[in-house]
């Protein structure tokens, strides 16, 4: 079967449209729903599911190409519950002056991004912030499976408040009038009723009023928030919270969310203690009683760090999955504009101490945060929120990787990382009986890894073969350096193929 395939050099849709069955022997499944691995196991994949799971051979009518995984191992894909894919590491989201000034460089990045996730194993994302470029991620022949909230602000309150220009308006389509009464256009109950009809998953609010400890911008009313909260329920909408404060924290719980989509990073008075402080704990103990998803996005505040660093642009994983073109960019004085930004934030504080205040200061503290809840059995959700600022430190895909890896860091379980970047997203958000774990009638979106992922996190980056709705995709032929035409690979020296009878 691998020279018949080498002979048509067939582009991914048509392989996706031949491929309509696969079976992959002889690999050992890891899965969140099992106690340890089953070795030695023979998966078939067909019309973009997982069909049947058995020890011994299982016998197919007609031609299916089948793939000996023999020391291998097979996981679920990876679900990313937090990226922006309308934003450009390094410009923004789309709409800044500089991506205007750099529309060729935003085509090319636009095209890459959705295999770079899939380089990095992340086969389903959530966007909470869908912007105006989502649809070109979506028409793209190779990309994750695409889920999206959307936003409910108002003018006044974030990121209004600091965004009136009328090319980030466009990205806020869903404005509340709190004046207005129940059910009237522009209420809470008519924005949440237009959000679920567009098919989004949830709701997305802003539980912030000032950057750090700063708190000088207004919040939605909690009147406004308790019928937004109310309608969502009737609708079936989960509530996504952004906060990332103790004082918000509270108010985002006071809310009744059902997600906080960042960790807790700012501890206000508490800024100087390297231990979870009483108040804190009280409001994580809080979190865990009301069964509040958590998910710790620390790469939002290592990729504000990181971008300070003379270096950044030299990452060597970035040629993975990020143009050359952009890289050269990212060298250039254009580039250099949100340092800028952050010198000027800091009083123009030296680039290695504004680093350190982001990479080991308040990274330190949503680690802690997230060692406590790890502790307390609290399921943690897996979100890089990428790129979660304009900076070019965190790139599609590989900020997902670094956030499982930063999990592991501050010291929660292999297996409980496992469930994050899995069964935790899908069950949280709703994608359970589809999404999550290695089991019949699961969507076929699967990983082949070299290495256990429950004895090594670094599993997670060695990825031989990505499988996208049943389709088998060798990892090299994603990446942004790959120079064979964008071909799908199928075969290598660690995988063979065959057919059930001769080609």
């Amino acid at each position: 079967m691998r020279i018949c395939l080498a002979l048509f050099c067939l582009s991914f849709h048509l392989v996706a449209a031949a491929q309509a069955a696969l079976i992959i022997e002889n690999v050992n499944i890891v899965s969140p729903h099992l106690s340890e691995p089953q070795f030695e196991m023979n998966v078939l994949v067909e019309d973009g599911e997982i069909k049947a799971i058995s020890r011994t051979t299982i016998d197919v009518d007609g031609d299916v190409p089948s793939v000996s995984a023999q020391g291998m191992y097979l996981v679920p894909g990876i679900m990313d519950s937090h990226v922006h894919v309308s934003s450009v590491p390094g410009m923004g989201f789309g709409v800044e002056p500089v991506s205007r000034e750099n529309p060729k460089l935003v085509e090319k990045y636009y095209q890459q991004q959705p295999r770079s996730f899939l380089y990095y194993g992340v086969t389903q994302v959530l966007d909470p912030n869908p912007g105006v470029h989502w649809q070109e991620f979506t028409a793209a022949n190779a990309h994750p499976d695409y889920f999206r909230c959307e936003v409910i602000t108002s003018k006044s309150t974030f990121p209004l408040v600091e965004k009136i220009d009328e090319a980030s308006k466009v990205m806020f389509e869903y404005l509340v009038d709190e004046g207005t009464t129940t059910g009237a256009p522009g209420s809470p109950e008519d924005i949440v009723q237009a959000i679920h009809a567009s098919g989004a998953l949830c709701v997305k609010l802003y539980f912030e009023d000032g950057y750090g400890n700063a708190s000088h911008w207004p919040l939605l009313s909690e009147e406004t928030l308790a019928r937004i909260r109310h309608a969502a329920t009737l609708s079936g909408l989960l509530v996504l919270a952004h906060a990332n404060a103790l004082d918000m924290y509270e108010k985002a719980i006071q809310a009744k969310v059902d997600v906080i989509a960042h960790g807790m990073w700012n501890w206000g008075e508490y800024s100087r203690e390297n231990q979870i402080p009483q108040p804190i704990a009280a409001v994580l103990d809080q979190m865990v009683r009301q069964g509040i998803g958590y998910m710790p996005t620390q790469r939002v505040i290592a990729g504000l760090g990181e971008v300070m660093l003379a270096d950044a642009k030299d990452n060597p994983e970035f040629p993975a999955v990020t143009p050359s073109e952009m890289i050269d960019w990212f060298g250039t004085p254009a580039a250099d504009w949100f340092r800028e930004e952050l010198r000027v934030g800091f009083d123009r504080l030296p680039d290695q101490t504004i680093a350190d205040i982001f990479i080991h200061g308040r990274v330190g503290k949503g680690a802690l945060v997230m060692r406590y809840l790890a502790d307390a059995k609290h399921p943690i959700l897996l979100g890089s929120d990428f790129p979660g600022s304009p900076s070019f430190a965190n790139q599609p895909g590989l900020a997902t990787a670094l956030e499982m890896k930063m999990m592991a860091d501050a010291g929660v379980g292999l297996a409980d990382v496992l469930a994050a970047a899995t069964i935790n997203n899908a069950e949280r958000f709703g994608l359970q009986a589809q999404y999550g774990t290695v089991e019949v009638g699961k969507v076929a979106n699967l990983l082949l890894l070299s290495e256990n992922p429950l004895e090594t996190i670094d599993a997670w980056t060695r990825i031989s073969y990505v499988i996208l709705n049943g389709v088998l995709i060798e990892r090299s032929t994603l990446a942004a350096n790959h120079q064979a035409g964008r071909r799908l690979k199928l075969g290598s020296a660690r995988v063979s193929f065959s057919c059930t009878r001769p080609c």
